[in-house]
């Protein structure tokens, strides 16, 4: 959080690092756990930490692949809000070698892999891992959509061709700011966007849209993103990895 990388849910406790020789503690929402050290600590804002590369690596590592996907996709594009540069893909491979079981290596090298800049929320990464855990096909990311004249409509979140099938997470906030970012109010946002997909759905695609409160939903659930997703005619490919 001292990083800004985003979490999913609200986190019950704070980690510590703990130093010899201490192995592991526990006061409260306190918790101190020891950590081979892949980069030197650093500090932000006077607060010593783990670098930024060891923090998204050690979230890799320990998290759940649907918690660690919006942390990996966060850091290899540039935090322009706080002046940070992307992490490169290639530098954390290398630097994920030092972790410390080859468990926890394969663990942090697939959510490497898996990473997509294109991203461009945690609820969409959160989604695009939900989607992949789940055995459907991999969408396009960030497609464009376009009137027969060639004026753009409007870009996407999710696209399967195959199925020309439209994807969205939380799209209402995607094209337009709410009052309280100090753009459009909201019910000037919600109109922009119906009109968006609107348009969008007049090229022939379907649209499904959803929220936090489907994509938590188990896999079963009838309300949930998994169900969803297979009654719009998404085919399962695999079973949940």
């Amino acid at each position: 959080m001292i990083w800004g990388i985003p979490t999913i849910g609200t986190p019950l406790e704070v980690m510590l690092l703990a130093l010899p020789p201490v192995n592991g503690h526990r006061r409260g929402d306190l918790r101190w756990a020891r950590r081979r050290l892949l980069e030197p600590l650093t500090t932000v804002d006077g607060l010593p930490v783990t670098s930024k590369a060891q923090t998204v690596l050690d979230m890799a590592a320990y998290l759940p692949f649907e918690q660690a996907v919006p942390a990996m996709d966060h850091v290899i594009r540039p935090d322009r809000r706080r002046g940070l540069q992307a992490l490169e893909k290639d530098a954390l491979r290398q630097l994920a070698q030092g972790l410390p079981t080859q468990a926890k290596r394969v663990r942090a090298m697939r959510v490497i892999t898996f990473a997509d800049e294109r991203s461009e929320s945690p609820g969409e990464s959160y989604s695009r891992a939900v989607i992949h855990r789940n055995g459907f096909p991999a969408p396009e990311l960030q497609q464009s959509f376009h009137s027969p004249g060639g004026r753009l409509l409007g870009r996407t979140d999710f696209f399967w061709k195959q199925q020309e099938l439209v994807g969205e997470f939380d799209g209402a906030v995607k094209y337009g700011k709410t009052q309280t970012d100090g753009g459009t109010q909201p019910e000037h946002a919600l109109l922009q966007e119906k009109r968006r997909e609107d348009a969008i759905r007049a090229t022939g695609v379907g649209f499904l849209r959803w929220s936090w409160s489907e994509v938590f939903k188990p896999a079963g659930a009838p309300d949930g993103l998994v169900q969803a997703l297979l009654r719009a005619g998404l085919p399962q490919l695999r079973p949940r990895a």
